[in-house]
């Protein structure tokens, strides 16, 4: 496995670890299921919110660190095209993330304080 990969199945394993710390045994992580309060669902989504905004920071840094290498190896270089092809995944991998959150914040109530 590349290096790439391993980081992207670090960070999935990771994030799905942190959303689902709290379930009791047989919980699947989505807040619809019996036995799940509005609570833990509120809370899964922070932690989902949380997740994609460590993803994003993490791609940033990846972005910045290929406009580095570019400035001195060129745009084409192997190196660079690597970080800008883990950035562009690390944004993706947040946007699911995000969307897994957004989900779950619509399962919570209107107005109920996370």
């Amino acid at each position: 496995m590349n290096t790439r990969a391993s980081l992207i199945a670090i960070v999935f394993l990771t994030t799905t670890g942190c959303a689902s710390s709290g379930q009791r045994p047989g919980d699947a992580g989505t807040g619809s299921l019996p036995g799940t309060t509005q609570q833990e669902t509120a809370n899964q989504a922070q932690d989902y919110r949380t997740q994609a905004h460590a993803l994003r920071d993490m791609a940033e840094r990846r972005q910045v660190e290929a406009d580095l290498l570019a400035r001195g190896l060129g745009p084409d270089d192997p190196a660079v095209q690597k970080k800008l092809r883990l950035a562009q995944e690390l944004r993706e991998a947040a946007d699911e993330t995000e969307s897994k959150a957004r989900e779950l914040r619509s399962q919570v109530p209107h107005g109920m304080v996370q």
